[in-house]
């Protein structure tokens, strides 16, 4: 089942700034850019990608991207929190969607279609 969102950035009054989707049967996750924003309204996160005409990333980058958003699988206390958030074990779509893709590092976050 594909499971697809909108990436929205609330420093841009949430502004559409691209789509993200995820696999549930292959694991695997896609996101899309919008050229309709131009690069450098965009996060750093995502910036790079417009900058450089890539609007359609890559499984490998958006699994970059998501683990950049999470807690890793190392930190000290992840069992913690898997514990408090009823996760069974660490699955970074699972993490992700938890807080909607929001982190410390910019303002973007998920909103599913």
């Amino acid at each position: 089942m594909l499971r697809n969102f909108v990436l929205l950035d609330g420093n841009l009054g949430d502004r559409q700034v691209g789509t993200f989707n995820y696999n549930t049967q292959t694991m695997e996750f896609g996101m899309t850019i919008s050229q309709d924003v131009p690069p450098e309204d965009l996060p750093l996160s995502i910036e790079g990608y417009a900058l450089n005409a890539k609007f359609v990333v890559s499984h490998a980058d958006t699994l970059r991207w998501v683990r950049g958003r999470i807690c890793p699988p190392g930190r000290h206390n992840i069992r913690d929190i898997l514990k408090d958030n009823n996760l069974d074990e660490y699955d970074e779509f699972s993490l992700l969607t938890l807080f909607n893709a929001r982190c410390d590092k910019d303002d973007l976050y998920l909103v599913e279609c």
